[in-house]
């Protein structure tokens, strides 16, 4: 009989267990494939159907100078650029602008969507349409200013649309 050396037993031992996993193997290639990460709901029609239904719902608290509802559009980080103007930062700095121009005698500013587009990933939008704001002076005399916006939405934990950027300039 033949002996093996200190080496030979030493390369048995450290083989041992690959041979032994291996073994396990059904060998008929049914190995669990891993599985790809589910793709994400498409929500960008009904998002889209939201937005809409904020943006109408946010202009009809501009035309009746409703400050809390007007302002409640806003993300507490959003940005207002308007022209010839500086930007106006955080919710409570727009709230502060929506007052001094709700004071302007006249009926005011009113909006109208254009197009909505949503992200695939359905938290993040954006809007374009057109504005009327129309004032009043001390004599009497009307000023419209029509214009285009453009309004960056961003989903909120509770599922409902707020504006985090607020955009427009004038077409004249």
């Amino acid at each position: 009989m033949r002996k093996f050396g200190p080496m030979a037993l030493y390369i048995f031992c450290a083989l041992a267990p690959v041979v032994l996993v291996s073994g396990c193997s059904t060998g008929t290639g049914d190995q669990p494939k891993p599985q790809a990460a589910a793709q994400p709901v498409d929500t960008r029609s009904a998002d889209e159907a939201a937005i809409r239904a904020a943006s109408a719902a946010w202009s009809q608290a501009y035309v009746a100078k409703d400050l809390e509802k007007s302002s409640a559009g806003y993300t507490d980080d959003a940005v207002v650029m308007s022209p010839k103007a500086p930007a106006v930062h955080g919710k409570d700095t727009i709230r502060k602008g929506l007052v001094q121009m709700f004071a302007l005698p006249g009926p005011g500013l009113s909006f109208q969507t254009t197009s909505v587009e949503v992200a695939r990933s359905g938290d993040i939008a954006y809007e374009t349409g057109s504005y009327d704001f129309v004032t009043t002076d001390k004599k009497g005399k009307t000023s419209d200013e029509k214009g285009k916006y453009v309004v960056v939405w961003k989903k909120q934990g509770d599922g409902t649309w707020k504006a985090a950027v607020d955009i427009d300039n004038t077409d004249q």
